[in-house]
């Protein structure tokens, strides 16, 4: 395939000089540039200036946010991948690039490379920035790998705006960690790819290049002209001399015509060579993020503190489960999970199937994840009852009856620990600080119509509406939002959707009177908190009609309550002294007037009226135990 054959002369000098400004001066490469402080490729511009592949503008600065035209991204492809450039057609390709352009014989030769490919409409876009989704497929074209089917991965939030000759090569560069987007979830297609960018996926480019090029035979370069007879080794130059077992020819590179080495270290060549593991990863990664790697091989990798020194595959097998992956294809990109490790420095080992180790990979760190994450880690669903509940603050007092803190609910957490959330009693929303700066809002909203919300001074009321019932279903959601300033537009971080439960008061379902005692049944457990008692008064009819004239008032301190094991209980003594001056009657009745009685919701039962037959009890409950 002629793109694997381009990769094998592809030269990361001639890629990157191409992608700086004309050289200046030698001293110019190695100037700190004063413009990429803040640049997020900061350490790859770096990396390549210390390399000496980069250069700056000549005054010291290296323009990171500049853009880079499409002609000049031809010209670095013709550089990076030694194309013919002295083989020009005698007619143009496109229409915008005429044989006396500076970039004619560049982009010819890319297109006759299969490189580029223009526009559609007979132009190439000369003059026009290098779009993020043409700098992928050029990217991973050059690569030569097969990114068919590669776009159905991609999760950004417009990857329907990705032109469809470029998702699977987008798809396939964010998989081998080429690119990424933007921290508000977009990869912007068509925006003009920048300086920085093309610094940044072009060092992460040499890495998987290195492991691809590890399993290509260096055909090319090294066959002997003396060994045309012997085309059934083809793989005999595979591995370079220094792999071999040392002996007394290292000049042999004429594969197995010579009986000089005895032909005992050429079956074996291409089974010594050491594996090879590169980290396509950025460092540092917050933990819960994979570390993504390619191996030269099938086998596993292992993952241990930086300043370990395992010596051997028994080392590393002795490490725990969470430590180690299986890696099932070579020269694509493995993840590893993170979300048991803690926070430090680490790196990777390789081990093929044969036993053999790799080197260990470049310093990945781990550090708790910076980025602010809303979670449900308190209740499953939202229980509401008859009065709704007032959703307070994470800092207020502990709410009584039916208040609630929204850390009930939902946590805002950065850096592992629970952020505060504070009541907007003006914007009628949480402001979530992290110790005294604020960085974000949290908004509670429903599109379920048996919910209202209705902002109060002390918290969000939340309650039923006419349209909610037990069996009835609804949602409840808290938005996530970033903070700057009040007048800024906020940039959404999340969401949590919580299930709505409703729940109405409890309910009276009976109520028997036996030996001077009253056993009320409710129709859910009770949950009375001290100080909130159940409140009922009683009195008594001989008639059971409960005239002014014929009524016995019972007083509080005459009878007394009692919460049962059983929840849905509770009974009502009556003193003797209180009984002794009731006159009984076959038609007498108690009636009881209850309130008060609290469930899990925080629900208050209104007032309710009881009344209670004694027609089959004995008229003297208290004889017997005279």
């Amino acid at each position: 395939m002629l793109r694997n054959t381009l990769i094998k002369v592809l030269s990361s000098a001639a890629l990157l000089s191409a992608i700086a400004v004309p050289a200046v001066s030698a001293e110019t490469a190695t100037t700190q540039f004063s413009d990429i402080a803040g640049s997020y490729a900061k350490d790859a511009i770096n990396e390549l200036v210390e390399k000496g592949i980069v250069n700056g503008k000549g005054d010291g600065k290296f323009d990171p946010s500049g853009k880079i035209e499409r002609q000049d991204f031809a010209i670095i492809l013709a550089k990076a991948l030694g194309l013919d450039v002295s083989s020009t057609p005698t007619s143009p390709t496109f229409s915008d690039v005429p044989s006396d352009s500076y970039a004619y014989a560049s982009v010819e030769a890319a297109v006759k490379a299969g490189l580029i490919k223009g526009q559609g409409d007979g132009t190439f876009g000369t003059g026009s920035n290098l779009s993020r989704q043409d700098m992928a497929v050029l990217f991973v074209r050059a690569l030569g790998v097969d990114s068919q089917g590669k776009g159905s991965i991609l999760k950004f939030s417009d990857a329907s705006s990705i032109s469809d000759y470029a998702k699977d090569a987008v798809g396939a560069a964010v998989e081998l960690g080429l690119i990424n987007g933007g921290t508000d979830g977009k990869f912007d297609p068509k925006g003009g790819a920048a300086r920085e960018a093309v610094a940044l996926v072009a060092s992460r480019f040499f890495d998987a290049k290195e492991i691809i090029d590890s399993q290509t035979p260096p055909s090319q370069p090294d066959p002997a002209p003396t060994t045309p007879a012997e085309p059934a080794k083809p793989t005999t130059p595979t591995p370079p001399a220094t792999s071999v077992p040392s002996s007394s020819g290292g000049s042999s590179n004429s594969g197995g015509s010579s009986n000089g080495n005895n032909g005992g270290s050429t079956p074996s060549q291409p089974e010594t060579s050491a594996p090879a593991v590169i980290l396509v990863s950025p460092s540092p990664l917050n933990i819960g993020d994979p570390i993504k790697l390619i191996s030269s091989k099938v086998g596993k990798v292992y993952v241990v503190p930086y300043a370990a020194t395992p010596t051997s595959k028994a080392d590393l097998d002795s490490l725990d489960d969470r430590f180690k992956s299986s890696v099932l294809n070579a020269n694509l990109v493995t993840e590893m999970r993170t979300s048991s490790l803690t926070a430090g420095e680490y790196k990777v080992y390789f081990v093929d199937q044969d036993g053999r180790m790799s080197a260990p990979s470049a310093k990945i760190v781990l550090q708790d994840n910076p980025r602010i994450v809303l979670a449900n880690e308190g209740e499953s669903f939202v229980l509401i009852g008859k009065g709704g509940a007032i959703l307070k603050g994470f800092t207020d007092t502990a709410p009584s009856g039916a208040n609630r803190k929204i850390n009930d609910w939902v946590r805002v957490k950065w850096h592992g620990k629970s952020l505060e959330m504070i009541y907007n009693s003006t914007q009628h929303n949480y402001k979530v600080f992290e110790g005294d700066n604020r960085v974000g809002t949290i908004e509670v909203s429903s599109e379920s119509s048996p919910i209202s919300i209705e902002p109060s001074e002390g918290g969000l009321h939340i309650q039923p509406t006419e349209k909610a019932t037990e069996i009835i279903k609804a949602v409840l959601r808290f938005t996530l939002k970033s903070y700057s300033r009040e007048e800024e537009p906020q940039q959404e971080l999340g969401h949590v959707d919580l299930p709505v439960h409703f729940d109405l008061a409890p309910s009276v379902t009976g109520v028997t009177y036996q030996d001077g005692e009253l056993t009320v049944k409710v129709d859910q457990e009770l949950y009375q908190v001290e100080g909130s008692p159940i409140n009922i008064r009683i009195s008594y009819s001989p008639s059971g009609q409960f005239g002014i004239n014929d009524v016995f008032f019972i007083q509080d301190e005459e009878f007394g309550v009692s919460l049962s094991e059983d929840l849905r209980l509770f009974t009502i003594k009556i003193t003797e002294s209180a009984l002794n001056v009731l006159p009984f009657s076959e038609n007498g009745k108690f009636r009881l007037i209850i309130s008060g009685l609290r469930d899990a919701a925080g629900n208050l039962s209104e007032e309710e009226t009881y009344d209670v037959n004694i027609s089959n009890v004995d008229r003297n409950p208290t004889s017997e135990g005279e």
